[in-house]
């Protein structure tokens, strides 16, 4: 919150009922929160009558703790006979309330109060403080508007028994052009930022369907509730005569996770409400602080991870929903997840080799069925073996992440270059551009002497751009450094104290029958056993971005290394405070850049329910991601050949974020 707006609080609120106060049951791992969104068009039901007591049934037997109410007037006009809807609705339910107008004009007459329409929150918790943020809108009360901003999107801060949850209400543009609402939602997300790491709760009435490209960065920092509980299922809201498409929403970031959702059936507005069940998970500092695990992986039942099996069930078919999909998402996968050094799920699905050299599908007997041990082509997932060396370097005092890397790689220094950091390399910070088309140089050392020539798009430190180059650049320095290649390196201090046999760049012609092929097209024409990112196979398939080969298994003992705090077994590859700076946010200062060393952090577009500020992965290009969630000491790995044969095919994020979200399930309702 940027500022409390305590005298409109005094004004506002009503008194918050007793129930609020009453303390949670103790062992209890998070707090109950049921909150509802709700387009009221002003009390105005399907059969046209104004009838306030219906919504107040509507909230009253849904049971909800919080409400976000939209289409709400205030003493506005003669639809509503003039009357304080929130404050009506607010002591008809016994709930706090706060009004955030939209507009806020002169009465009609002199002395009578003056007239707003706008939105409401209702709440049975606590009110700690409240804000009417200011937004772009096209405004109805005006001829020939413009986007500007204006008031209407409220945040309320509530106590929820103890723990602080951020609650916003929003009514986006109605309009058929998504400009508005694409500035709308850049200028919640801004506001939703000052809060990162907080309990958040979205509500509203959106205006546009889930998939639409302008809701699309919303999902990069919250989860669609209903989404998450019915993924199979539309859930249309308006119109509420004959419900057609889902407009209305309740939206929810760690630590509010959703347990379920449903649409309430109504004829008391032209909206159905949406009602979702939270839990708020009570924390007690980042999980990567406090004592970590010593897990060796073995075989086992959801119950032996303290997992729900109902949902680790879900596992397999959800990724096998993406081989049935059509147009088909991908030809194959594999899934493996764990809890607890319990893997309770590692299987195949589909194809490893579906279509041939000529691109073509093959007939079944021809195709290569996937298997638990495929050899993926990982792509960026390489990245984290690169910062795995990185860091072991800097245990030994060889390399300084703060140090610039010319200081090491003097022919990098050059077009304004000198001072950016090894920090700013794996974060994703230096000001590189994203890649370099490197196919006209006509060898490795003209190819590396366009990379170290590119000019910064923006100066170090300033600007977030997921990278490519950074990570080439970093790979480059190691090798200077010790004077020995990538792929050693990586087999001396990752691969090879792990024990991970199949895990390594440009993987042997014997192994070409366990890889996944990957794309087709092109001089190349069938990529199978090399590496499918063109940059790193200019430089001879092993790069810091880009190049290692590897399986489930052997990832799965990668992650479960950074979960026991760098160490598996009797080898420790890593200290605990190199695995403490390897997923610490180093980019909380640039809204929607949260990175930790060469990992992503908390990221719901593909780690779903399991994203929590703690929470580190990566995903790759050719359909690969790993998603570890260190608070449940849990992770799963989904590998596909989701560019077999082509990358034009549909995205891998969905699925990613449907096994995510069955893990997260699982150790939630275990």
């Amino acid at each position: 919150m940027r500022r409390l707006l305590i005298a409109v609080l005094c004004v506002l609120l009503v008194a918050s009922p007793t129930a609020a106060a009453q303390s949670e049951t103790p062992g209890r791992a998070g707090v109950p929160l049921t909150v509802m969104s709700y387009n009221i068009h002003t009390g105005i039901g399907v059969d046209g009558r104004l009838d306030l007591a219906r919504v107040a049934a509507d909230i009253a037997a849904a049971g909800a703790d919080v409400v976000g109410l939209q289409e709400v007037d205030v003493h506005w006009m003669a639809r509503s006979e003039w009357r304080d809807q929130a404050a009506e609705l607010a002591a008809a339910v016994d709930m706090a309330v706060y009004f955030a107008p939209i507009y806020d004009l002169d009465p009609a007459e002199p002395g009578k109060p003056r007239r707003q329409y706008g939105l409401a929150v209702l709440s049975r918790h606590p009110v700690v403080a409240a804000e009417n943020h200011w937004i772009t809108r096209l405004s109805t009360q005006v001829p020939n508007p413009t986007p500007e901003p204006a008031p209407g999107f409220p945040e309320v801060v509530l106590d929820v028994r103890g723990e602080r949850v951020h609650v916003y209400n929003t009514h986006l543009d109605y309009r058929a052009d998504p400009a508005v609402r694409r500035a709308q939602v850049t200028d919640m997300l801004r506001v939703l930022a000052e809060d990162r790491g907080e309990a958040r709760v979205l509500l509203g009435d959106f205006n546009a369907a889930p998939d639409a490209p302008e809701l699309a960065p919303l999902w990069t920092e919250l989860v669609d509730a209903w989404a998450v509980a019915n993924p199979s299922s539309p859930g249309p809201t308006y119109p509420a005569t004959a419900p057609a498409k889902r407009i209305d929403y309740v939206a929810a970031g760690y630590p509010a996770r959703v347990r379920d959702s449903r649409v309430i059936t109504t004829g008391a507005s032209d909206h159905l409400p949406v009602l979702a069940e939270l839990t708020v998970t009570r924390r007690h500092g980042s999980p990567w602080d406090g004592p970590l695990p010593d897990h060796r992986l073995r075989y086992g039942t959801a119950h032996q991870a303290g997992l729900a099996a109902e949902h680790v069930d879900r596992l397999v078919p959800d990724v096998e929903a993406g081989v049935l999909a059509s147009p088909r998402a991908f030809p194959g996968g594999v899934v493996l997840a764990a809890r607890n050094g319990v893997i309770v799920r590692h299987a195949a699905v589909g194809d490893a080799l579906r279509y041939g050299h000529d691109g073509a599908e093959l007939p079944p007997d021809q195709r290569i069925p996937m298997r638990e041990d495929t050899i993926f082509d990982v792509a960026s997932l390489s990245k984290l073996f690169t910062t795995v060396v990185a860091l072991r370097l800097v245990e030994r005092d060889l390399i300084d992440l703060d140090a610039p890397a010319a200081g090491y790689l003097p022919e990098f220094g050059q077009n304004g270059k000198q001072d950016v950091t090894l920090r700013q390399l794996l974060t994703h910070t230096s000001g590189l551009p994203a890649g370099l088309v490197l196919g006209s140089y006509p060898t490795v050392e003209q190819r590396l002497a366009a990379v170290y020539a590119v000019a910064p798009r923006s100066p170090p430190g300033t600007r977030y751009v997921y990278s490519d180059l950074s990570l080439i650049v970093l790979g480059k320095v190691l090798e200077r450094v010790t004077g020995r290649s990538l792929p050693d390196l990586v087999a001396a201090e990752v691969t090879g104290p792990l024990g991970l046999r199949d895990t390594t760049y440009n993987p042997p012609q014997e192994l070409r029958p366990r890889i996944a092929p990957t794309q087709h097209g092109g001089a190349r024409g069938l990529i199978w056993g090399q590496v499918h990112d063109s940059t790193s196979w200019y430089l001879g398939g092993t790069a810091g971005h880009a190049g290692v080969f590897s399986t489930a298994r052997d990832l799965a003992v990668f992650a479960q290394m950074l979960l026991n705090g760098g160490r598996y077994g009797d080898r420790r590859v890593l200290r605990t405070d190199s695995v403490r700076a390897m997923t610490t946010n180093w980019n909380a200062a640039i809204p929607g850049a949260d990175r930790g060393l060469g990992l992503d952090v908390n990221k719901p577009a593909f780690m779903g329910l399991l994203a929590t500020p703690y929470t580190v992965g990566h995903t790759g290009y050719t359909g690969t991601s790993l998603v570890i969630e260190p608070d449940s000491r849990s992770f799963v790995l989904l590998l596909t050949n989701r560019v077999h044969p082509t990358a034009a095919g549909p995205p891998t994020n969905p699925y990613r974020h449907a096994v995510a979200d069955d893990l997260a399930r699982a150790v939630l309702e275990r």
